[in-house]
């Protein structure tokens, strides 16, 4: 059985974890609602403005925006992969890696160049030749549209060169405080409404098809990817929290159990104390 005084080191220890897994927890829940917020608030907007330009380009007659046109060849794609800055977030990126991981051994005569944004994003895929475009870290813990746009820009820049033939983007979707689900979605070329939705509504161009589009197909794209970056950044939060939760939960029953063990090895050690001296009594006596 354990010394009293190992036992005793290790509820100190266990002790001291729990202390540091709870603040982590505190501070993860305080930063968890304000990226929770920001997700939630701007989802609907980015939402109806994928839908509208999807289906207003279908009404720009022979007009069509070139970060909407699909190559004919496809031999190297981007993979933007959002990861978080920092550990201690459970299965995460684990999980998004897997995903990304997947998604390359379904495309295995492509070329694929990625960009990394976070610390934690892995340059490399097992099985496949990659080339490590870019990396984006310490974007902040609310990563700002202004921030972002680095991120876009270096997107279409690559697309409209030719550099690349499509773009996708690998993120962690928030869906609740205890879910999130690693999505991969297609940013270049814009998919367009089918033209089955694009005749039920009639649109009306001011000032006309060329110069709206020109603007807004751009925004969309730098919308799109700030949107993607505050879900990351909630279910990266989400996930810490959660986290650090289990991990004091976990502490508190090492704890008891340990507890359970020095009481148990305490009351041994006077037991055979008790013998010991009962023995030598009754050794002096005879």
């Amino acid at each position: 059985m354990p010394s009293l005084t190992g036992i005793r080191r290790r509820i100190k220890s266990a002790g001291n974890i729990s202390q540091i897994t709870k603040a982590m927890e505190m501070v993860s829940a305080s930063k968890m609602r304000k990226a929770q917020d920001a997700a939630l608030s701007s989802r609907p907007f980015t939402s109806k403005l994928e839908e509208i330009m999807s289906r207003v380009a279908g009404h720009a007659g022979e007009f069509t925006h070139p970060l909407m046109e699909k190559q004919k060849h496809r031999s190297t794609v981007m993979m933007i992969v959002v990861a978080t800055d920092k550990g201690l977030c459970g299965g995460l990126n684990v999980n998004l890696l897997r995903a990304v991981t997947d998604w390359a051994s379904r495309t295995p005569d492509v070329k694929i160049d990625l960009v990394g944004v976070g610390k934690r994003a892995k340059s490399t895929i097992p099985g496949r030749s990659v080339d490590l475009m870019a990396k984006f870290h310490s974007l902040g813990e609310n990563p700002s549209f202004e921030e972002t746009r680095a991120i876009a820009r270096l997107a279409m820049e690559s697309f409209l060169s030719g550099a690349v033939q499509e773009v996708y983007i690998a993120y962690p979707k928030f869906i609740s405080t205890l879910q999130n689900e690693p999505v991969i979605k297609q940013l270049l070329p814009m998919i367009q409404a089918d033209s089955v939705d694009v005749v039920t509504s009639d649109y009306q161009f001011e000032p006309s098809p060329r110069s709206l589009i020109e603007q807004l197909v751009p925004y969309q794209v730098e919308m799109s990817i700030y949107q993607m970056l505050i879900e990351a950044r909630a279910s990266e939060h989400s996930s810490r929290m959660v986290a650090m939760k289990s991990a004091s939960d976990n502490a508190s029953d090492l704890i008891n159990n340990l507890t359970l063990d020095y009481n148990q090895a305490r009351q041994s050690a006077v037991t055979t104390e008790l013998l010991d001296a009962t023995t030598a009594r009754m050794a002096l006596q005879e």
